[in-house]
C-alpha cells in the first residue's frame, strides 16, 4: 500500500514539475504578458460573481426562496463542470493510462488520482461555490456548519467528471458515433439561447416560477443538496444525495476500468477497415487532385496533408463543429420577426465563416508540423525545399476552409435560411483574407514554439501560455481589416469602397504571409534541432 502511495506521489511531483516549468519557463514577452493578464481578468470576473453570492444571498428572507436560488446556482454549477469541457472538446489534466499499465499500482489508487486530477476542469465552479458556501454560511436562515454539504456536490461531479470523460473518449474514436455525440453537444449548446430567443419572457419566467416550487421535491442531486445545505439536514435529502454519490461513483469507476482495458489502436483499425470502402469511393479524387494540378513535389505534399488532415480525428471534430456548432451560435440572430432580423441573417453567413475559421486556427494554422510529431525530421533530410513544405501545408489549410465555407453555404441552405447570393464571395473574401493573416502569424508561431499533438485525439491539449496570449492580442487585430472594409461601405454607401478597402487589406496580408514565411523557415532552418526535439517529446503520464 505504501509502495503504491510513493509511486503515485512519484508520478505526480514529476509531472506537476514538468507543469511548473512549462508556465513559468522562458523569456517574458508580450504574448506570455497578454495570456496571465486574461487569466487575472477571467478569474477576477469569477471571483466577482462569488462575491456577489457571498454579499446578496443572506439577504433572502424566505426559507423557500433560498432553497431555489441555491438549487438553480448549483445547478449551473454541474452543467459548467460538466458540459463547458466537452463542448470545448478540452480533457483538462487527466491520466494517460497507456504509460500508468506498467506500474504495479492498483486501480483504486489511479482512479482517485484521476479524480482529483478533474479539479483541472471546474477551477471556475470550486470559486463559485467558495462564494455559495460564504453567502449560505452568513444567511440568518441556515447554519454555518450546512454548508459542508457542499462538499458532497463537489465530490458527486468529480466523479461524474471522471466517467464522462472516459465515455466520450471511446465514443469519440468511433466513426459515425462520434459526429452523432457531436451533434448532440452542438444542440445542447445553443439550446438555451435558442429558448431564450424563441420563448417569451413571460413564459420564461412562469415555468422558472414553477420550476422554484417544486425544486425540493424534485430528488435531483442539485435540489437535495440545496435542501441539505439550507435546512441543516433531512432524511430525504440526505438519502437521495447519498444514492446520487453512490450512482457517481460507480459510473466514475466503472468507466475507467473500462478505459483501461480499451484500446484505442484496435478501435480505431476496425473502424478503419469498416469505412475504407466508402472513404476511398468518395475522398480519393478530392486527395488526388492536387497532385494532378500543381507540380511535384508540391503537389504531392498538399496530396500528403489533406489525407493527414482527413485521417485525424481532431480535424474531423473541428471541422464538423465549424458548419453545425457555429450556426446554431449565430441563428438566433436570424430569426424571423425579431427586429434586425433580415439584416442579421444576411450577415450570418460571414459570421459563421470568420467562427469556422479562428475554430480550425489550432488544427490548421497555429501548430502546422504539431501532427508530424518525429517524423518532423524527414523534412529537413528529404531533398525538398522547406519552403515548399509549408506551402503545401499552408495550401491544404486554404483548401480546407474553402470546403468548409462551402458546407456552411449548404447548411444555411438546408435550413431554409436565405440571405442574398452576393453574400456568398463577400463571405469568402473575408475568410481567406483572414486565412492569410492566420497563416503568417501560424507559420512564425509553428517554428517558434512547436509542440506535438496526437491526431487520434479528439479531446484538445493546452496550447502553451505564450500562443494563447498571442491568439488573444492578434486576432481583433487580425480582424481590424474587415472591419474597416465595412466601415467603407457604411461610410461611402458603395460597394467599390468596400472591395477597395478589402483589396488593400489583401495586399496587406499579402506581404505579412509572404515576409512571415520566409522568416519562418529561416528559423526552421537555424533551429531543427529544437523543433524536432520539440516535436518529440512525450506528455508524460499526465495529459
Amino acid at each position: 500500500m505504501m509502495l503504491a502511495d510513493d509511486q503515485i506521489r512519484a508520478i505526480l511531483r514529476a509531472q506537476f514539475r514538468i507543469l511548473y516549468n512549462r508556465l513559468s519557463g522562458g523569456s517574458i514577452g508580450a504574448g506570455r504578458i497578454l495570456y496571465w493578464a486574461s487569466v487575472a481578468i477571467w478569474y477576477g470576473l469569477i471571483l466577482m460573481l462569488a462575491w456577489l453570492m457571498a454579499v446578496s444571498l443572506p439577504s433572502i428572507r424566505s426559507r423557500e426562496s433560498l432553497i431555489s436560488i441555491t438549487s438553480t446556482i448549483l445547478m449551473v454549477a454541474a452543467a459548467f463542470w460538466q458540459l463547458m469541457p466537452v463542448m470545448m472538446a478540452a480533457t483538462g489534466l487527466s491520466l494517460d493510462l497507456k504509460r500508468l499499465l506498467a506500474y504495479p499500482i492498483p486501480i483504486r489508487k489511479l482512479f482517485a488520482v484521476e479524480v482529483l486530477l478533474r479539479v483541472s476542469t471546474g477551477t471556475e465552479v470550486l470559486i463559485v461555490l467558495a462564494g455559495l458556501g460564504a453567502g449560505l454560511a452568513g444567511s440568518p436562515l441556515t447554519s454555518a456548519w450546512a454548508v459542508l454539504w457542499l462538499l458532497l456536490f463537489v465530490l458527486f461531479n468529480l466523479l461524474l467528471s471522471v466517467g464522462i470523460r472516459d465515455l466520450l473518449t471511446r465514443l469519440l474514436a468511433r466513426r459515425g458515433i462520434r459526429e452523432l455525440i457531436v451533434l448532440g453537444i452542438v444542440l445542447l449548446a445553443a439550446l438555451p439561447q435558442l429558448i431564450l430567443v424563441a420563448v417569451p419572457p413571460e413564459l420564461l419566467r412562469s415555468m422558472y416560477q414553477r420550476y422554484s416550487a417544486l425544486a425540493p421535491y424534485l430528488g435531483l442531486p442539485w435540489s437535495s443538496v440545496a435542501v441539505l445545505a439550507v435546512d441543516g439536514f433531512s432524511p430525504a435529502a440526505f438519502a437521495l444525495t447519498s444514492a446520487w454519490l453512490c450512482f457517481g461513483a460507480w459510473f466514475g469507476f466503472s468507466q475507467f476500468r473500462r478505459g483501461l482495458r480499451w484500446d484505442a489502436a484496435e478501435a480505431g483499425s476496425k473502424d478503419r477497415a469498416a469505412g475504407r470502402a466508402f472513404s476511398f469511393a468518395v475522398f480519393e479524387r478530392f486527395y488526388a487532385l492536387p497532385s494532378r494540378l500543381l507540380p511535384d513535389p508540391l503537389g504531392v505534399l498538399v496530396t500528403k496533408e489533406l489525407r493527414t488532415l482527413g485521417r485525424s480525428t481532431r480535424f474531423r471534430l473541428v471541422f464538423f463543429m465549424g458548419f453545425t456548432f457555429g450556426i446554431l451560435i449565430w441563428l438566433p440572430l436570424a430569426f424571423r420577426g425579431q427586429p434586425g432580423a433580415a439584416r442579421a441573417s444576411g450577415s450570418l453567413l460571414l459570421w459563421v465563416s470568420l467562427y469556422a475559421a479562428l475554430l480550425m486556427g489550432e488544427v490548421l494554422f497555429w501548430n502546422i508540423l504539431g501532427f508530424d510529431r518525429t517524423a518532423v525530421q524527414a523534412y529537413f533530410v528529404m531533398p525538398v525545399p522547406l519552403r515548399v513544405v509549408f506551402l503545401a501545408k499552408n495550401m491544404a489549410a486554404v483548401i480546407l476552409l474553402l470546403a468548409e465555407v462551402a458546407m456552411i453555404v449548404a447548411a444555411l441552405s438546408v435550413l431554409r435560411i436565405r440571405f442574398p447570393l452576393s453574400k456568398v464571395p463577400e463571405a469568402l473574401a473575408c475568410t481567406m483574407m483572414l486565412a492569410l493573416f492566420l497563416l503568417a502569424v501560424g507559420n512564425l508561431a509553428s517554428v517558434m514554439s512547436p509542440r506535438p499533438a496526437d491526431p487520434s485525439s479528439s479531446w484538445r491539449q493546452a496550447s502553451a501560455g505564450k500562443i494563447q496570449g498571442l491568439i488573444l492580442m492578434l486576432y481583433p487585430l487580425l480582424l481590424a481589416p474587415i472591419g474597416l472594409a465595412y466601415l467603407a461601405r457604411y461610410a461611402f454607401e458603395r460597394e467599390l469602397a468596400f472591395y477597395g478597402v478589402l483589396l488593400s487589406g489583401y495586399a496587406v496580408a499579402a506581404m505579412a504571409y509572404w515576409v512571415a514565411l520566409d522568416s519562418a523557415v529561416e528559423i526552421a532552418e537555424k533551429e531543427k534541432e529544437r523543433i524536432v526535439a520539440a516535436l518529440s517529446a512525450a506528455q508524460g503520464p499526465i495529459s
